[in-house]
Parts: C-alpha cells; sequence; structure tokens
C-alpha cells in the first residue's frame, strides 16, 4: 500500500481538482485506513478490515471501496469519509504500479521486500513534502464520535506520533524499487481516476469497477520461482 505521505501528495493534488471545503478533514480521512500499528502479524489483519478487502467472484482480490461506498454514501459530503473512500482507490491504484508496473508480484508476501518498500518510502519523503508541502494531519474535532472511527481499533496518536518523524528526515541513500518519476506518475493518474469517480458518483454511477485494479489472490507456482 502507499505511504502516508505519498496519500498527502495525492490529497493535495485533489483538493485543487474537487470541491473540498475542509482539508484538514479530506487530509485525515486519507490517511485514516492506515492508522494501525504493531507487528506485521498483528497489523496486517487490522489493516485488511479498515480497508474492505475482500476476494471477489473472479478470484482476485480488492479493497472493497464499493462496500464503504454502500455503508457510508451519505456521509462522502464530509470530506472525512470522502478522504477514507478515496484512500482504498489510491491504495488499489498502487498495487498495480508496486506489483505489475514495478514487476514485484514475485515477491508478494516476502518480509524483505516491505524492508525494502519502507526504505524507498523514507528516501521519497524529502522530495514529496517539497513538492507537495505536506503537514502533519489534524485530528477533526469530535473524531471519537464519527461512525467510522468507532468501527475500527485504530491508533491515531501512536500513528501521528510515527508520522512526525516522515516529516523531519533527510536520509541518504539510492532508491531501490521506484524513482520520483514513477511515484509522481502513480500520483497522477489516482488523481486522474479518482477526478473521473466522483464525477461519475455525480450521476449516480461508478467509474470504476471492483476488478479495476484488483490482483490476483493465489501465488501461481511459476511465482514462487
Amino acid at each position: 500500500m502507499a505511504s502516508r505521505v505519498i496519500h498527502l501528495a495525492i490529497a493535495a493534488e485533489l483538493a485543487g481538482r474537487l470541491d473540498i471545503h475542509s482539508r484538514e478533514r479530506f487530509n485525515f480521512g486519507h490517511v485514516l485506513p492506515d492508522m494501525v500499528l504493531g507487528e506485521y502479524e498483528v497489523r496486517l489483519p487490522l489493516k485488511k478490515k479498515t480497508h474492505f478487502y475482500t476476494l471477489l467472484p473472479s478470484g482476485r482480490k480488492t479493497y472493497d471501496f464499493y462496500s464503504f461506498f454502500e455503508e457510508y454514501k451519505d456521509r462522502l459530503t464530509d470530506e472525512l469519509y470522502l478522504g477514507y473512500y478515496v484512500h482504498l482507490i489510491e491504495d488499489n491504484v498502487f498495487r498495480q504500479y508496486l506489483y505489475y508496473r514495478v514487476g514485484l508480484i514475485k515477491r508478494r508476501g516476502e518480509p524483505e521486500l516491505l524492508d525494502e518498500l519502507y526504505k524507498d518510502y523514507h528516501l521519497l519523503n524529502p522530495l514529496l513534502r517539497e513538492r507537495y508541502d505536506i503537514a502533519l494531519p489534524t485530528v477533526p474535532v469530535g473524531l471519537e464520535n464519527e461512525d467510522i472511527y468507532k468501527r475500527f481499533d485504530f491508533n491515531v496518536r501512536g500513528y501521528l506520533d510515527e508520522m512526525k518523524g516522515d516529516l523531519t528526515e533527510h536520509p541518504e541513500g539510492e532508491l531501490r524499487h521506484f524513482t520520483e518519476e514513477l511515484i509522481n506518475e502513480f500520483i497522477q493518474e489516482s488523481v486522474d481516476v479518482i477526478t473521473k469517480e466522483m464525477e461519475c458518483l455525480a450521476r449516480g454511477e461508478h467509474y470504476l469497477t471492483l476488478d479495476d485494479y484488483s490482483i490476483e489472490n493465489y501465488y501461481k507456482g511459476e511465482l514462487r520461482k
């Protein structure tokens, strides 16, 4: 899934495309699905829940933004919920880049790959901060009363404390899997797709299907080689 700084870069771009009234709520909603902490074995099942992970009849998997929409469609005028909704779409788009464009599908699930990706994220943070003017999200007033917040076991304070490092670090090293150009391309594709989705929602339909940007669920034999 995309890093928190990458999500906030998309939020900054979308603010110029969409009629966003509260950027604070929109930005916070953009990272809320990721606000779970703990060791990988603990964090993964929690993130599957917060991201509405589902298996499709096609045998592929996706983050089910349709389910989120059906449950919270009357709340999407609230930018907190809108930010959450588009986060799910962004992560689906990101996995296409990660596994198919970058070509890492054969390494999916490897702990070493996660370490490599996080190193790339840290190296990208200063570049994205400067280009997109990233700031620490503000906790919305009354968050504890929001339906989506009460639904999952979020760790807002711990997550934001961790994120402070993203906004100050200047690590050294070379990007391994990404380039700045590729990340900016992903950001622009996400912005374009989400803008079209919102235009279609205004007409009472979706631009995307659940199969769009879904990925294969099970490893095939050749993928283990």
